[in-house]
């Protein structure tokens, strides 16, 4: 009490509601038939065969998945230290995109979500165009004007995200049916995560897959949560692998975090496309760390549930199996993670130093003419900008 009035009490913390731990699907793989390769400690002893990889072959995935998650750490610490406006991280989802990227034939179209920067290096992107784009400079291939990792380049035959959830993947299902009516034997592969599945973009894209039989994975990212949705709060179904048999379409199972697996079952799948049409992938991963940069996930899950998935952790899985076979050792494994740090440090050094993209620029390539609207639109920014400055040069501010 001040005065006879009551004052208001600080407000309480919320903690949130973490759910209950939830043990990782992939201890019972074989139980909830998710192919797999590899066990958690990297041995083949799963219920799939090794795919026929050489040794190029194999260790250029674990070295993209190894680059993929420095880029990550790196990304993530520009963010936090106010040098990036955004950041996704994919720390323990780099198996799935990367093993699946790798599937695919050069010429083969993929669509990305927001997950899966090694399918750009993959098709040959460099580090420093990676950077460009995270810090929005203009000298890049979408010229500054798109978030942070949601990437793309029509000259590596990669279609960008949008920030809409799946929202993509109808268009995704429509580029495949029209390589098939055109007559030629370019596949498509479209990404999305486990939420996607929750809107109606989903199913469309499913019905006219099933329909027209398009030669198009579809690749569901089952990374446990739709940002603090968990998969019990989402579908009733056992699986999302199992959605596409409403819809006559092809679907398994398969170990996300298990790069052969992945590589194994997407092959496979791109294999069926002339025969069959789509496949319905959903890869059984997790997210170790945040959503994305505006996120907490301390609110919505236990450590213990992290704790626990760490073990399926793709690349100590992958590294582990590399030793074995004798293509792979700590001298390598040192001389890699030093390469992969410098070239990173290197690249974002490069591409904080480039021009960012200027504002005006987003009016730009919206039509092959600008209408009316965007002309208007584009002059009114520019005269707010002006007022600005010309207010802060008075102010010193």
């Amino acid at each position: 009490m001040v005065n006879g009035t009551s004052t208001p009490s600080a407000p309480t913390a919320f903690l949130g509601q973490p759910r209950p731990v939830v043990a990782p699907l992939l201890e019972r793989a074989a139980d909830l038939a998710i192919a797999q390769v590899l066990d958690a400690d990297g041995v083949p002893n799963g219920n799939l065969a090794e795919p026929d990889l050489s040794q190029a072959q194999l260790r250029t995935m674990y070295e993209t998945m190894a680059l993929v998650r420095v880029i990550d750490e790196k990304g993530w610490q520009l963010q936090r230290s106010g040098r990036l406006e955004f950041w996704i991280p994919s720390r323990g989802q780099e198996a799935a995109h990367v093993a699946s990227a790798l599937a695919m034939d050069a010429a083969d179209w993929i669509f990305l979500a927001d997950r899966e920067p090694g399918a750009m290096l993959l098709r040959g992107a460099s580090l420093q165009s990676l950077f460009a784009q995270f810090f929005g400079r203009a000298d890049e291939p979408l010229k500054g004007r798109r978030l942070p990792l949601l990437l793309g380049d029509r000259a590596l035959n990669i279609i960008p995200c949008m920030t809409q959830v799946g929202a993509y993947l109808p268009h995704a299902a429509g580029a495949a049916w029209a390589a098939k009516l055109k007559g030629d034997k370019t596949r498509f592969i479209v990404y999305f995560g486990d939420g996607a599945t929750s809107r109606g973009e989903f199913h469309s894209a499913m019905n006219f897959a099933g329909i027209h039989r398009p030669p198009i994975v579809f690749f569901c990212q089952n990374n446990g949560w739709a940002v603090s949705t968990p998969t019990d709060r989402q579908t009733a179904a056992d699986s999302f692998a199992e959605k596409g048999d409403a819809y006559k379409v092809r679907n398994l199972r398969v170990d996300g975090n298990d790069p052969l697996a992945v590589f194994a079952a997407t092959k496979e799948a791109l294999a069926c496309t002339d025969e069959q049409g789509a496949t319905l992938i959903e890869a059984v991963t997790y997210r170790l760390g945040f959503h994305t940069s505006s996120d907490n996930p301390d609110l919505y899950r236990q450590p213990e549930e992290v704790a626990a998935w760490e073990r399926w952790d793709p690349l100590p899985r992958m590294r582990k199996y590399l030793q074995a076979c004798g293509y792979w050792d700590e001298r390598a494994e040192a001389q890699m993670q030093q390469r992969c740090e410098d070239e990173v440090r290197e690249a974002v050094t490069a591409a904080e130093a480039m021009a960012p993209s200027e504002p005006a620029a987003m009016f730009d390539d919206v039509f092959a003419e600008p209408t009316w609207q965007l002309r208007e639109q584009r002059e009114r920014l520019l005269a707010e900008l002006e007022t600005e400055l010309e207010t802060e040069l008075e102010t010193g501010a």
